[in-house]
């Protein structure tokens, strides 16, 4: 930085004249905020448009100028620099942007007309409020930092962001150009919920009821949903400084991770993981939605990127209205193969699809040790291939001429072997679920229960519980005194923690039914399957969705919610940890069974 004046101030005259250029920032970029919010949120004249577009540029403009001078009286400004590497990107970025206009309009005119937007200017606003907008997240993940220096319990701060998100998105979803014809406030906020909590149940048709922006703003809440507001912000912070301590303690609980130095390769890992499998789900399913008709070639890409993101995130969010049971797409083979594959990646969890990655049967004895696969891992590949086929199976079997009539016997196995995977997590449907017989359906509800792994995007009490539960009673049975899997004997603490996971599990369900009992005129078997539904945040609905009363909406909001985070996770935020004591009472035995 020599090549800088010297225009040093000492630390306490730096952190002063910051401040008060920190304070005229805020100010300007909350207008900067407001002014997107009423551009791009409501309807208004191209005179007001280009007012607001005035304003994101002043706004730019001004950040670009703090930034120099924040810079150039930094009394360190390597470290200065190190630590806002980030806005400094976006600053050179956008004088790049503005030196290299003559050229880039020169290239304007050979684009397409068909992908060309109005005007090269309104690229370059795009630009700008892309660069506010990313300026204002880096605002955000620096306040979250100060939280985590706070003395707030990691499990009431997990689900604080997820609230929070889904206040915003509710918001979001009320601004007159998210929608066609308006929506109520419980709608949005019951499709908010069920975007972020990843579940898919809709009182509107998301295809229909949303704009493409309501759609866009869907597609964000799902992203962020699908992997959770603290990994997001840790991940940004990454990129924009150093994780403290504190931060790295509160990212290992939530990541179930042994050690603080696995928390920034697990995270960086679980982010750009996702981003590449969505993008190549996304390019894979540009190319084979067969004969679905689309509006547009935009609408096609768009329906791509959406689909992939609502199946790796297992939200089970559709822009058809019959899902995919869509003309075109319900037996388009390749079509169910590529979202099968998405929902099974996403719901293995991100610690076993690492595990699997880094697994390296070959070389030397000591690096096999190093490589192998974990007794996590072995355990979710086992327990998810068995619900595969048991499900697949069953359903083949059940509704063979009932749900599953009309079909060929290809399209039959696809049908069921899809549903087998769908039906734990995701939500998507290729067939009329509303149309089952009660022994699927029961089948179906066993399904939804046990849900995706542990640390994926899925919900329900996890395979891992399940079979640690089913392994545990066995053991008890044949008078064998541990859980053993792969060579390796599970600690009690897991078996103990899937038994209370499954007891608060049915726990929150049987209350979900007893109030929508007390609000609904529907069948039971109808309204056992809805709240099943949402507590394992799967989506699937045999058609009672749309006629819920907003009582029922709400239980169902709360019920999405604590089966998200997990209701072991809601029972920590609820309660204080017991005081250890120093003395030990003699024992006595309980008869049980």
């Amino acid at each position: 930085m020599r090549f800088l004046p010297r225009l040093q101030l000492s630390p306490p005259r730096f952190q002063a004249v910051s401040t008060r250029i920190n304070t005229v920032m805020i100010v300007l970029m909350s207008i900067a905020f407001v002014s997107l919010v009423l551009e791009y949120g409501f309807y208004f004249t191209d005179s007001w448009d280009n007012l607001f577009q005035l304003v994101d540029v002043t706004v730019l403009l001004f950040f670009m100028l703090q930034q120099v001078v924040k810079l150039l009286i930094a009394p360190h400004r390597r470290h200065y620099l190190s630590e806002r590497r980030m806005e400094y990107l976006l600053t050179a970025f956008l004088l790049l942007a503005a030196v290299l206009y003559p050229v880039a309009q020169s290239y304007y005119h050979g684009i397409s007309e068909q992908w060309r937007p109005g005007s090269l200017s309104s690229v370059y606003i795009i630009v700008a409020q892309t660069i506010i907008l990313l300026d204002i997240l880096f605002g955000a993940v620096r306040y979250s930092r100060r939280l985590a220096t706070q003395r707030i319990q990691p499990a009431r701060l997990f689900i604080g962001s997820f609230v929070a998100v889904i206040l915003v998105g509710t918001l979001a979803l009320l601004l007159p150009r998210s929608t066609v014809d308006g929506i109520t406030v419980v709608d949005a906020l019951f499709t908010s919920a069920s975007a972020v909590c990843v579940t898919g149940l809709i009182v509107v048709d998301t295809g229909t009821a949303f704009t493409p922006f309501g759609q866009t703003i869907l597609l964000l809440l799902i992203q962020v949903g699908g992997l959770g507001l603290m990994t997001f912000t840790t991940f940004f912070t990454l990129f924009s400084g150093r994780l403290s301590i504190k931060e790295r303690v509160l990212m290992q609980e939530f990541l179930n991770r042994e050690s603080l130095g696995q928390v920034r390769g697990t995270l960086k890992n679980i982010v750009l993981l996702t981003l590449v499998i969505e993008a190549i789900g996304a390019v894979l399913l540009y190319y084979s939605w067969g004969d679905v008709a689309f509006t547009s070639e935009r609408a096609k890409v768009f329906s791509s990127v959406f689909h992939s993101v609502s199946s790796f995130c297992n939200a089970g969010f559709s822009l058809f209205t019959d899902n995919l049971a869509v003309s075109g797409a319900a037996m388009n083979v390749r079509l169910n193969l590529i979202i099968a594959s998405m929902i099974v990646l996403g719901g293995l969890g991100f610690i076993a699809i690492v595990n699997l990655m880094n697994a390296r049967p070959w070389g030397r004895p000591s690096n096999r040790l190093r490589y192998r696969l974990t007794a996590h891992t072995r355990l979710v590949l086992i327990s998810t291939a068995v619900l595969i086929v048991v499900g697949a199976v069953l359903t083949y079997a059940l509704e063979y001429n009932n749900a599953l009539a009309g079909l060929n016997a290809g399209d039959k196995i696809l049908a069921s072997v899809f549903q087998s995977i769908t039906t734990r997590t995701a939500g998507f449907n290729t067939i009329d679920i509303s149309t089952m017989a009660v022994p699927a359906s029961l089948i179906f509800i066993v399904l939804m229960f046990i849900g995706a792994s542990p640390g994926s995007t899925g919900g329900g009490i996890k395979t891992t519980t399940a079979s640690l539960v089913f392994l545990s009673a066995v053991n008890y049975v044949r008078e064998k005194q541990s859980v053993e899997i792969g060579h390796r004997r599970v600690l009690s603490a897991s078996v103990e923690r899937a038994y209370a996971a499954l007891l608060f599990g049915l726990a929150l369900i049987v209350l979900s039914v007893f109030l929508l009992t007390l609000f609904e005129p529907f069948p039971l078997l109808d309204i056992v399957f809805e709240c099943f539904s949402a507590a394992a945040t799967v989506g699937l609905s045999r058609g009672i969705t749309f006629a819920l009363s907003d009582a029922s909406k709400i239980v169902l909001i709360f019920t999405m919610l604590i089966g998200r985070v997990g209701t072991l996770t809601m029972m920590m935020a609820l309660t204080r940890p017991a005081v250890l004591s120093r003395h030990d009472y003699p024992s006595e035995q309980i008869i049980v069974g």
